[in-house]
């Protein structure tokens, strides 16, 4: 069963919108934080330390359940092979940030 054209556009266009409205939402984020911070120096208060183990492991657990969600979807789908692929890396690439934010936390503690 094959796709037509427009479909195959549009199923080709997802990546590059999904980059260019994470980068959109990435920059405006760190505009915010650098807002904030400069927001509580001017008054003269000292800024909270910044938590990035927590954001990173934030970003591990969407990324892999994204990850499943697009497993199950294309498993669904019916077809086994190089789609999977779509689902299988980020699964694989949340798992290992998770796994990292759990052994840096356990040397942390010891």
């Amino acid at each position: 069963m094959a796709m037509n054209d427009a479909a195959q556009i549009l199923i080709a266009a997802i990546p590059l919108v999904a980059v260019v409205v994470l980068g959109f939402l990435g920059f405006f984020y760190f505009l915010w934080d650098f807002r904030t911070i400069r927001f509580i120096v001017d008054k003269g208060g000292t800024p909270l330390p910044r938590r990035l183990d927590e954001k990173l492991l934030l970003i591990g657990i969407v990324s892999f359940f994204v990850g499943i969600a697009l497993l199950f979807f294309f498993l669904l789908k019916g077809e086994i092979g190089d789609s999977l692929l779509g689902g299988l890396i980020p699964t694989m690439a949340g798992a290992g940030i998770i796994v990292h934010f759990i052994v840096v936390r356990r040397l942390h503690k010891e």
